[in-house]
């Protein structure tokens, strides 16, 4: 392992090797540094869970507001888009970020990535990060960009190689992907969001990470620390919609309500955050509210957010 210290997005200088010696459960609350963009922030709600390709072309297209997401030799990929393999392309922009953002050729030693994920067997995590590898090669992406600095991307795929070589994992950023990402304004990114368990709390990894961004892309507005029920709802692919629910068996609260709640519940024992419903008008829910929760009202909601150690950022000038 490389114990070369590294500088995280609050300017501390991090050891690798002493932070990853350490249990993340253990309120540590660090905060790494991931180049942010529209394209990724929407790519980071995807999954393939459920869906299929073209039978004549074996190529899956999802579709989400002005991106579109495309894997070709659809039926050949192990397991397609999942969280493990978003948790895998962060941990590699981190890295590329934090690294200066110059290089499109990125390294991570498999032992700081099971360290980082708090995973303990290498067979499995090589199994699953194979997997993964594959279905970020067979991905390209298309999107629409009006305004801003992010330019539009055609047919663009993320990486032009990936792989695993002598316990290394290497990732090469595709020309086109890496103009991109190396201009982007720098997010702060909660360390916590590797250790979430996926099974135990499978939206939490999208929970925080849309909290993450609202925060950053908002920082300097009143509501950089309340985001909706409903765009919490709509950033998390693990959680059944509710006209699917209703179709169903119509357990609308113990399959969305008590799920939402549970797996935002996490940040307070990370000691990350904690959480509260309020009104629009920022007011809290009084318990005689919470306790008389239906969904209609559940989607209304809006969820104020209180960061234990959140970076400061500075006003003037641009996060590089």
């Amino acid at each position: 392992m490389n114990d070369e210290d590294k500088k995280g997005i609050d300017g501390r200088a991090v050891s690798v090797g002493k932070v990853l010696e350490t249990d993340l459960y253990v309120k540590r609350n660090i905060f790494r540094s991931l180049r942010q963009s529209s394209a990724m922030n929407q790519i980071s709600m995807l999954n393939t869970k459920g869906l299929s390709a073209a039978d004549d072309t074996d190529i899956l297209c999802i579709e989400r507001g002005n991106l579109k997401l495309f894997f070709e030799n659809f039926s050949a990929l192990p397991s397609g888009l999942r969280t493990t393999t978003h948790r895998l392309l962060d941990a590699m922009l981190i890295r590329f970020t934090e690294s200066g953002a110059k290089n499109p050729e990125i390294s991570l030693s498999l032992e700081e990535y099971m360290e980082l994920c708090g995973l303990k067997n290498q067979q499995e995590t090589r199994q699953q990060i194979n997997s993964d590898i594959k279905t970020l090669k067979h991905m390209y992406v298309d999107f629409r960009q009006s305004s801003g600095r992010e330019c539009s991307m055609q047919h663009v795929c993320i990486c032009t190689d990936m792989k695993i070589k002598n316990s290394i994992i290497y990732l090469t950023l595709s020309p086109e992907f890496f103009r991109v990402m190396k201009t982007m304004p720098v997010m702060p990114y909660p360390e916590e969001l590797f250790r979430i368990n996926l099974k135990q709390n499978p939206n939490s990894y999208y929970f925080l990470k849309k909290i993450a961004e609202h925060k950053k892309m908002n920082y300097f507005k009143k509501n950089a620390d309340i985001i909706s029920v409903q765009t919490l709802l709509q950033c998390t692919p693990e959680l059944p919609d509710y006209n699917t629910v209703i179709h169903t068996d119509r357990a609308v609260d113990r399959r969305i309500i008590r799920p939402f709640e549970r797996d935002m519940d996490l940040f307070s024992d990370f000691d990350i955050l904690q959480w509260q419903y309020c009104h629009t008008n920022g007011l809290i829910l009084t318990e005689e509210e919470v306790n008389n929760l239906n969904y209609h009202i559940f989607y209304r909601l809006l969820v104020k957010i209180h960061w234990k150690n959140y970076p400061e950022q500075q006003k003037k000038g641009r996060t590089k």
